[in-house]
């Protein structure tokens, strides 16, 4: 008790001042890892955009890209996994191995592959809206798209939400057509099939968020050994299609495999693909669901004023009321579900 007590008394013998740092170093990290998702989220947005070429879609396979930036992803899974371990060098990897052996099975990995394979499908199609939409517009249709999300969950997975949650999420639809409506056309901005691929994404984003968390919950092994499993299937997924399908974002059916990829854009794509789940663990370790939401309200804003200056995307009162409304209606959502 004397210890304890001395160790509050400064050198002149006076109580020393509790020190508010490991708060306010909180804080800090909270808002890093914020901007960190912030800067690697529209990165994404732009890259995908600005990566193309003038016509024909992109300048190298858009599956290729995937595939490395999963193996990137992969060995980062896999050195997490290994760093688990209490030995050093070599003893670590071999740790790592009998622990991995000792944890997975044929099922497990079959299981952990079957979300592989979705998220594969997904990335093509994300792909594919970009060379539709601009950048500004997915992005908040993903903001916008929580009802999709929600009516797959509720139709197959049985998940229930409150009449406040469906209210935003209405809310969200309906911002989401004030942006996209063109009263003086009197039609969307887009073609139908920009808007039917986009919400095709949010389906498959809904059964993969709904798989995800049925593992995250269900499966007995450690969060960088089911990533490894995960990013190891999005290789063998990703380099699978590339040889047996075409090209599907591309007017060239068939390209190398690193055809393209002395444009530093291109490679852009593969680091920005391989630091975004860095970046989201990161939001979930250090920060929280909040940090997240305000860090895509950021995104969102940030993209569609960058769609406005560079991408064609036409300014208006009204669509930045959409913009406002969809905003609001994510937040409404948020306090619901913390609520």
């Amino acid at each position: 008790r004397k210890q304890a007590v001395m160790s509050r008394l400064g050198s002149n013998g006076k109580v020393k001042a509790p020190s508010k740092r490991p708060e306010a170093e909180s804080v800090q990290t909270k808002l890093l890892a914020g901007a960190a998702l912030v800067l690697v989220s529209t990165s994404v947005g732009l890259l995908y955009k600005v990566s193309q070429a003038s016509v024909g879609g992109f300048s190298y396979s858009t599956m290729a890209a995937v595939c490395i930036a999963e193996f990137i992803k992969f060995l980062m899974s896999c050195s997490f996994h290994a760093m688990e371990s209490r030995h050093a060098g070599w003893g670590a990897l071999r740790a790592a191995l009998r622990k991995a052996r000792s944890q997975l099975s044929m099922r497990t990995v079959l299981d952990i592959w079957a979300l592989s394979a979705l998220y594969t499908i997904n990335n093509q199609l994300s792909f594919y809206a970009y060379t539709l939409a601009d950048p500004g517009t997915i992005f908040l249709f993903k903001s916008a798209s929580t009802i999709i999300v929600a009516i797959v969950q509720t139709a197959f997975a049985g998940k229930v939400f409150s009449a406040a949650q469906w209210k935003s999420m209405s809310l969200q639809a309906c911002g989401m057509v004030i942006v996209q409506y063109d009263p003086c056309q009197k039609s969307a901005i887009y073609e139908p099939r920009a808007y039917a691929c986009m919400a095709l994404s949010a389906a498959i984003t809904a059964i993969s968020s709904a798989r995800n968390e049925h593992l995250v919950k269900n499966c007995a092994l450690g969060l960088h050994l089911q990533n490894a499993t995960l990013y190891s299937g999005g290789v063998l997924m990703n380099l699978l299609a590339f040889f047996v399908v075409s090209n599907p974002n591309s007017s060239v059916a068939q390209r190398g495999f690193f055809e393209g990829f002395d444009n530093p854009l291109a490679i852009g794509v593969v680091l920005a693909n391989a630091c975004i789940g860095l970046a989201i663990t990161a939001v979930y370790k250090y920060a929280d669901a909040v940090i997240k939401c305000f860090a895509a309200d950021i995104t969102a804003v940030l993209l569609v004023i960058l769609s406005i200056l560079f991408f064609k995307l036409q300014a208006s009162i009204h669509l930045w009321a959409g913009v406002f409304v969809v905003i609001c209606a994510v937040h409404d959502y948020m306090s619901a579900t913390l609520s």
